[in-house]
């Protein structure tokens, strides 16, 4: 038997990847994703994605969807025209974290425009109507999401958040296409098929948290104390530090759905289970003002896998890897989930502590490449 709860709120489309987001009052639902979001990318000269992760001031670019295609608008540049009958739609690979697929070419404007944002060489590509990307876990085509064609939050779980943070949060932090109105928290996470509107979706997963919401997208600023991610881990946490917040849908059936539309939850399931540990945390200082090195920044040799380049004192290994042209598996960027873990054969690092590294992987020589900066000479195993 269904049961109705709830209202659809807020309707967020993403143009660009990583750029901010365009509210709607409808959306037509299709299996990649909404119509229109995330199908434009930047990338390397490589097709290899750009996102806010490294290049927060992606967040201040904003769009005006048109008919004929979009407007792109950044602080003390001259908007961006892309209509879609000019785009060159040339077949070229692109690669969002271990897919790799066609996309086509949109032109040297675009290209030259977001290069002079991001102050690197960099290519605008598109996904054609239909993306050519299918993954294979959920068998489904999907834009160049990160990894599921939408997701879902409820309010209420945003003010749970910010009753618990120090600091206040805004949804757009989190770049959820559906915002669900309602008084209980984590609602979502007990949905397993739910109704909007004309569209049946799946919900699929809990969607796992990286460094970009800890952006703030009116500033384009890391937050100085890694939140929302730090009081996460204290509530919504696995085992392995990983944190989730919202959750990832997969559409059944194409259609549309407008603000106001009922949630009808077809079927339920049990809620994931975090060890709610904020009771017991307690505001540790690290170092204290007197205590903050301020060492010089020096030049120091870094080897990845044999390969050798020069770095800083300064910056994280990952940061500076990728500086370097070379690649160190990551995902959220915070010392939160472990991807980035490395064997330090050599050298020195400053890391601050995480829970992506116990005292067992420290004595093994283990490292998070996205927390660690070298204080000499390193040498560095994926």
């Amino acid at each position: 038997m269904s049961k109705t709860i709830s209202t659809l709120s807020q309707i967020n489309i993403f143009p660009v990847k990583s750029i901010a987001g365009v509210s709607q009052s409808s959306a037509y639902v299709e299996k990649q994703g909404l119509q229109c979001d995330r199908r434009f990318m930047v990338t390397d000269l490589n097709g290899k994605m750009i996102t806010a992760r490294t290049h927060p001031q992606m967040v201040k670019i904003s769009a005006i969807i048109e008919p004929d295609g979009l407007i792109l608008c950044y602080p003390g540049l001259i908007d961006l025209h892309l209509t879609f009958n000019e785009l060159e739609m040339k077949e070229t690979e692109a690669k969002v974290w271990n897919d790799v697929f066609f996309a086509y070419t949109t032109n040297q404007e675009a290209n030259l425009w977001f290069s002079s944002i991001l102050s690197t060489d960099v290519q605008l590509l598109y996904t054609g109507e239909q993306s050519n990307r299918i993954r294979e876990k959920i068998q489904t085509n999907v834009s160049f999401a990160d990894g599921y064609p939408l997701l879902v939050i409820s309010e209420a779980s945003l003010a749970e958040l910010n009753k618990r943070s120090s600091s206040h949060h805004t949804m757009s932090q989190f770049r959820t296409n559906l915002v669900i109105s309602g008084d209980d928290s984590f609602i979502e996470d007990s949905w397993k098929r739910i109704r909007i509107g004309e569209v049946e979706f799946e919900v699929v997963k809990p969607c796992q948290r990286c460094i970009l919401t800890t952006v703030n997208p009116r500033t384009a600023q890391y937050h100085p104390n890694k939140e929302p991610l730090k009081t996460f881990s204290t509530f919504r946490a696995d085992e392995n530090g990983n944190v989730y917040f919202g959750q990832n849908l997969i559409a059944k059936n194409e259609g549309t759905i407008k603000l106001g539309d009922k949630i009808e939850v077809l079927e339920s399931k049990e809620k994931e289970f975090y060890l709610d540990s904020s009771s017991d945390t307690q505001e540790e200082t690290i170092t204290s003002e007197s205590n903050k090195n301020t060492d010089t920044p020096k030049e120091v040799t870094i080897s990845l896998n044999g390969h050798l380049f020069t770095g800083n004192t300064e910056q994280p290994l990952l940061v500076q890897v990728e500086e370097a042209g070379l690649n160190i598996n990551n995902s959220c960027r915070a010392g939160l989930c472990g991807a980035c873990r490395v064997t330090l054969e050599s050298g020195k690092v400053e890391q601050e502590d995480s829970p992506a590294l116990n005292q067992k992987l420290k004595e093994a020589g283990m490292i998070l490449a996205c927390c660690s900066i070298p204080k000499t000479d390193v040498e560095i195993v994926d």
